[in-house]
């Protein structure tokens, strides 16, 4: 009976090396202690002062064919950590297997409408913006059987930086599991699980660095293309991209015009929205598409009440409503340095909302706006007489 069990753990070895799996011969539901793997939501700067939105996880998957499989086994913890910069916001999403991506995205669409009687404004969809309640810890990791959907939650502003979920799909046989971000569809990844313990951890990060640099090659590219057709065609360029990066920034970022000259900004962003908001300074609060009194925003209930804390449930026994209004407002002719206006929201087709706005400049002297939606995201216009 010995020689026949070591005959047959060597043939489930041979198998699992050609597998590809780095695993031990071991059945789904088999008492072991589970592996955690990272996944890098969005990513570091490049240094040289960009601001870089990564639209993207690390890893997304195998990325490159030299690159190890990533794979887990069944039991195995998934920890989305926030690795971005100042202005970026995802989710880390888990869909039923069997769903796709593009009906996920259309089933939570971030932005929806209250649905109250009487009330008709749009809102930040809670089931797409907030974290699954109760769960999401270290300690406390939000369990994924296959059939069900767990969130993150908008990371960092109301899921915090990490978030933890468990496999624990019902099945041994290999299995599909799509993540994705409901912020910006497009972007998702998907890992294989298997019965064992799956890849090393170490193959994540292996992939992770191979992305991050084909990533940031990409969007440095793209930044200085941008640049270049701005300052061919005299007019400003609000926000990059490539497939996954969203460059988050006003090309160039100082703008001279002679005084009665108007500005263009069009923007060429493929996942974010953007705006081109004045001043740049706690002013323009009241124009702001997020913040309350423009855009309404209360606790639901019966009836709603006023917001009474901070993220992430801004103090509500619910859920909070948070309103978004994507329209212009104010004027379209910036006297001096204090005058409040804003583009609204801009946006690539097939958004459904404009790709440019035009701001005029009567008078000499120094402006300076920001996208309202990246705060980071800043210009400044130069008026000479």
């Amino acid at each position: 009976m010995g020689k026949k069990r070591g005959l047959v753990g060597g043939i489930l070895g041979i198998l699992a090396l050609v597998a590809g799996v780095l695993a031990t011969s071991i059945t789904a539901g088999a008492s072991v202690a589970p592996q955690t793997y990272t996944i890098g939501v969005d990513n570091a700067n490049p240094s040289g002062g960009h601001n870089f939105e990564y639209v993207d996880f690390f890893p997304r998957g195998q990325v490159l064919a030299t690159d190890p499989q990533a794979v887990v086994g069944n039991g195995a913890v998934l920890h989305f950590h926030y690795l971005g910069g100042s202005d970026g916001l995802h989710t880390a999403t888990l869909i039923p297997t069997g769903e796709s991506p593009q009906h996920a995205w259309g089933r939570l669409p971030l932005v929806t409408f209250d649905g109250d009687a009487g009330e008709a404004h749009p809102i930040l969809n809670p089931d797409a913006a907030f974290p699954s309640p109760g769960c999401g810890t270290a300690d406390n990791p939000c369990t994924y059987d296959g059939t069900n959907t767990v969130n993150s939650g908008a990371l960092p502003a109301f899921g915090g930086t990490d978030f933890f979920a468990k496999i624990n799909l019902a099945t041994s046989a290999p299995t599909t599991v799509n993540y994705l971000c409901l912020i910006h569809p497009g972007m998702h990844g998907s890992i294989r699980v298997v019965p064992g313990t799956g890849s090393s951890p170490s193959a994540f990060a292996s992939n992770a660095a191979s992305q991050y640099a084909a990533d940031t090659a990409d969007a440095l590219n793209a930044e200085a293309a941008a640049t270049a057709a701005a300052q061919n065609g005299h007019f400003v360029v609000a926000g990059t991209a490539t497939q996954f990066v969203e460059v988050a920034e006003m090309l160039p970022q100082a703008f001279t015009v002679r005084a009665g000259q108007q500005v263009i900004w069009n923007t060429l962003t493929i996942h974010d929205p953007h705006t081109v908001t004045f001043p740049r300074s706690p002013g323009s609060d009241g124009v702001d598409p997020l913040t309350p009194p423009y855009a309404p925003a209360e606790c639901e209930g019966n009836p709603d009440t006023p917001l009474a804390g901070p993220p992430p449930t801004f103090g509500c026994a619910t859920f909070p409503e948070l309103g978004v209004n994507p329209a212009p407002n104010g004027v379209t002719t910036i006297v001096d340095a204090t005058t409040v206006a804003t583009s609204g929201i801009i946006s690539s087709p097939p958004s459904g909302f404009p790709s440019s706005f035009t701001f005029s400049f009567p008078n000499p002297g120094t402006y300076l706006y920001q996208c309202r939606i990246h705060d980071h995201m800043v210009g400044t216009i130069v008026v000479t007489s």
